[in-house]
């Protein structure tokens, strides 16, 4: 089940039962083997997107047994967490939206190189900047600046 509110897609999903604190994160690497024969799959697996990172906002009372993998599971509330990237300084502005694209660099020893291409976004993802946090030193002087920002939904 997918709600909207405040600009955040609330997702309904199952998580282990260790993980299943409100504020805790994790990357979706994708549905195991087994999953899509579970009872569970359209709730658990169906509904995350893989190689994005989650956070638990909100738990539910409901615990289940995965038969698959044979692990206890807990009904929890998750929206796509929000992610550090770099971008041009033009676009720096709170509440912007914008589609994100790495910046072009092949300097991997840079210290900024994860803002610049962060993992869990990919080029054209249409991102909102939440905050932002200044300027970063740019090896090929890019005027950048690190920003938070929030995947959204595409226009309908």
């Amino acid at each position: 089940m997918i709600k909207y509110g405040r600009n955040r897609r609330t997702i309904i999903t199952l998580v282990g039962i260790g993980q299943a604190k409100v504020g805790e994160s994790f990357i979706y690497k994708g549905p195991g083997l087994k999953c899509s024969e579970c009872k569970y799959f359209n709730v658990c697996a169906k509904n995350l997107e893989g190689g994005r990172i989650y956070k638990i906002v909100n738990l539910r009372d409901k615990t289940l047994t995965c038969e698959m993998y044979n692990l206890e599971m807990r009904v929890v509330e998750v929206v796509e967490a929000e992610i550090e990237a770099a971008v041009a300084s033009k676009q720096a502005i709170e509440g912007v939206v914008f589609s994100f694209h790495p910046q072009d660099c092949a300097e991997e020893g840079c210290e900024n190189f994860k803002l610049c291409f962060p993992e869990n976004l990919k080029n054209n993802d249409r991102c909102m900047i939440i905050k932002v946090y200044g300027s970063i030193k740019c090896l090929k002087g890019l005027q950048l600046m690190k920003v938070l920002l929030m995947r959204v939904p595409p226009f309908s």
